[in-house]
């Protein structure tokens, strides 16, 4: 699966722009604020229907216009090609996948699966649980196909208990919504329990020439104290979540932590060695869906020099190439890479928001 077109309207400081992009490398070239970040910003858009630079779901519109407008053309098996469509506006959002309205973003899953490596975005390390619990949501909705209904009939669950919660009504009634909670959280955490035993290896392996001599590991918490489990922990905690009005314990709350030689990476790995290990997860999570037969999508690096050195650049720009994943990157002047080592590339410049392809 890759991108092979974009228009582009009112997105940033890109007023139009009409592409059409390599299944191989992309490179992105121009000085700073030329948009080259808001063209990738643009592609994980269309993929994700969000930014990784904001969440303020405006602010992307060009300055003075009123919406923008992202139709993209995405490859399938079979040669077909499926054309994606967002329109943003002030307080409305549209969204249609192969000429149809999509009315639950998770529908979008799997349409166009994409990852960034930027330095506006939160990583693993950096951000919160709730950044981590996003980022296997996402590689699970592609991998696990009976994730996506469970993840959302939780969510409803969750709401609704938590409605009942802030309504005050009888413990009964709270209490109605727990075993679709218990139903739908087990199976979810069962799940991630399974990828994270398959992804650990998939990282070590990924780490071995990026962060050689360093053995990582994964840590996940499901959500709920470990002594009572699910059940026992939404039992023990009711009267306070109806004096907090929310539910805390739940696969709502999971989080993981990765340990390098066993301690805290984002503690005790420097500032480059984190950046690789960030770089490593994410092509453990491409690997893994290698392996399961799921389509890759595009991989975008952003400001790629500025993040890492030029050793990790060839390893990254290696493997990427080894697991034919379609790659976008940005660069002021270009990359130092054996570029006639892929079997397609393009390269474009932007300037002012107006992007070219160089020939």
């Amino acid at each position: 699966m890759a991108l092979q077109s974009l228009d582009i309207r009112d997105f940033r400081n890109i007023q139009n722009a009409s592409l059409t992009f390599s299944s191989g490398l992309n490179l992105v070239t121009g000085t700073n604020a030329a948009g080259k970040t808001s063209l990738l910003e643009a592609i994980y858009c269309l993929g994700r229907v969000r930014s990784f630079r904001t969440a303020i779901v405006d602010e992307p519109v060009r300055y003075g216009q009123a919406a923008y407008r992202l139709v993209g053309r995405v490859s399938r098996e079979g040669g077909r090609s499926v054309p994606v469509g967002i329109e943003r506006q002030a307080g409305g959002l549209k969204v249609h996948l192969d000429g149809r309205p999509i009315r639950r973003l998770s529908d979008l899953a799997g349409s166009f699966p994409v990852q960034v490596m930027s330095g506006d975005t939160d990583t693993i390390l950096e951000g919160g649980p709730r950044y981590r619990r996003q980022s296997i949501d996402w590689a699970l909705f592609h991998v696990e196909h009976p994730y996506r209904e469970y993840w959302q009939r939780y969510s409803r669950a969750l709401r609704q208990r938590n409605a009942a919660l802030r309504a005050r009504v009888s413990f009964e009634q709270v209490r109605a919504w727990d075993a679709e909670l218990l139903e739908t959280g087990e199976q979810i955490d069962r799940l991630r329990k399974q990828y994270f035993e398959s992804l650990q290896p998939k990282l070590q392996e990924t780490l071995v020439d990026l962060l050689p001599g360093v053995t990582v590991s994964l840590s996940y918490q499901s959500g709920w104290p470990a002594g009572l489990g699910l059940a026992g922990s939404l039992a023990e905690a009711l009267e306070r979540d109806r004096i907090r009005g929310f539910t805390q314990h739940g696969v709502h709350r999971a989080d993981f932590r990765i340990l390098a030689n066993g301690r805290s990476a984002r503690s005790h790995c420097s500032r480059g060695q984190q950046k690789a290990l960030t770089v490593g997860f994410m092509l453990a999570q491409i690997g893994l869906q290698q392996e399961r037969d799921v389509a890759l999508g595009a991989f975008l690096l952003d400001d790629f020099a500025s993040e890492l050195d030029e050793a990790h650049q060839e390893r990254v720009l290696h493997a990427l190439r080894d697991l034919q994943a379609q790659v976008f990157v940005t660069a002021i002047e270009g990359i130092r890479t054996d570029r006639s080592v892929w079997q397609d590339t393009k390269r474009f410049h932007v300037e002012h928001g107006e992007i070219q392809e160089v020939l």
